[in-house]
């Protein structure tokens, strides 16, 4: 069964693609003699040494469930009968990096991966600069894991093979990770009239799963590659600086316990399938509602549920001027439900900041005057 965000995954996708700046010959050229620098050599000596490994997807929709990374993982398990190869999904559809990197301390290096996979080509929404940011703490918070995971950077597209590289290759290729283009593979097998984009895919962005088996190809060819490199280097390459730059090496999620709420609010469980995302939430309707947060960041965001039923408010940052936002998702559809963050302010001076959110009215056209709130963005000194 598809679950609603779905819906909103394709239509934020969409709109990306036709608005913003697509992957293009005249807009972003990839340099032709690239070779990367980290190799899997110590992802396949844990495999024969019969060590247990831990396989991850990060990205988008096209990433999330029994995926082209998913169908990878398994063709490890083929290969590798008997040994422990888990796989883990941590991808969430309709997401750019800068809303995941503040979930990696809680959805994914809890895990101790050994080899993940990243996926936003995509799904990077908004400007460069925050992308490259976020995929400098994603990269740089699993390079910083003591059991040193290995990262393969992975390249979709739509049907008409558009998608926004320049968003994150330039950061991959910083830190001289492995690609794999399975949007260009899937177009070789188009072009030789093998398969038609109608029967691989049921939208624009979506594979079918025939159409994740042709990308689980692309993946499996160099997982078979790197697998037969002859006395390759197992030594851990030094992290380069940033590419962009290390604010969200330390992204994480504070959890929603730490505000003081005013009596309006109340304690909820987390409705339906998000409770993969909201470990706890705060809900209020009540016009006047305040909750505060204090903490020592440089960034300030909210995680919280968005709805058509969900109502507005108003936030300052240290008592300066107040932002009215409406958190209304008409775009769901009746009964849709989406996790996500807003990003209120980045680049602060290191120092306690208070956060201050205060419930409005409701506009006329929401369902509801609710707001949800599961949690706080900030960055934290490393423990």
């Amino acid at each position: 069964m598809i679950h609603p965000f779905q819906r909103i995954a394709i239509l934020l996708a969409a709109l990306v693609l036709s608005t913003g700046t697509t992957w293009a010959a005249d807009t972003y050229q990839p340099d032709a003699h690239y070779k990367p620098s980290r190799n899997l050599a110590r992802f396949f000596a844990k495999i024969a040494a019969g060590q247990p490994v831990v396989v991850m997807g990060i990205g988008g929709s096209v990433t999330e469930g029994h995926s082209w990374a998913a169908m990878s993982a398994e063709w490890l398990k083929k290969q590798y009968p008997g040994r422990q190869i888990h796989y883990v999904d941590a991808a969430y559809g309709g997401t750019p990096p800068w809303q995941t990197v503040f979930r990696m301390r809680r959805d994914v290096l809890p895990h101790k991966p050994d080899l993940v996979f990243i996926e936003y080509a995509v799904n990077s929404y908004m400007d460069n600069p925050r992308n490259w940011l976020a995929e400098d703490g994603l990269i740089r918070q699993l390079l910083d894991q003591p059991q040193r995971p290995d990262i393969v950077f992975v390249y979709v597209g739509n049907e008409k093979g558009e998608r926004e590289l320049e968003k994150v290759q330039p950061v991959a290729r910083h830190y001289g990770l492995l690609e794999v283009d399975v949007r260009a593979h899937l177009q070789s097998k188009i072009d030789a009239k093998e398969v038609a984009w109608k029967d691989i895919a049921g939208d624009a962005i979506h594979p079918n799963q025939r159409g994740h088996a042709i990308y689980a190809e692309a993946v499996t060819a160099l997982l078979r590659q790197q697998a037969a490199l002859t006395n390759p280097s197992t030594a851990v390459p030094a992290i380069p600086a940033p590419f962009f730059g290390d604010e969200f090496t330390t992204a994480t999620l504070l959890p929603i316990a730490a505000a003081q709420a005013s009596p309006e609010w109340r304690a909820a469980e987390a409705p339906e399938w998000t409770g993969k995302f909201l470990d706890e939430m705060y809900v209020t309707d009540r016009p006047g509602a305040t909750m505060t947060i204090t903490a020592n960041t440089t960034t300030l965001g909210i995680y919280m549920l968005q709805t058509t039923d969900s109502g507005r408010i108003a936030w300052s940052i240290d008592g300066g001027p107040t932002t009215e936002m409406d958190i209304w998702a008409g775009w769901l559809g009746k009964g849709g439900l989406y996790v996500r963050n807003f990003l209120l302010a980045t680049g602060l001076p290191r120092k306690d900041h208070v956060l201050k959110l205060t419930v409005l009215p409701k506009s006329a056209k929401a369902d509801g005057n609710w707001i949800r709130i599961g949690g706080f963005c900030v960055t934290n000194p490393k423990p």
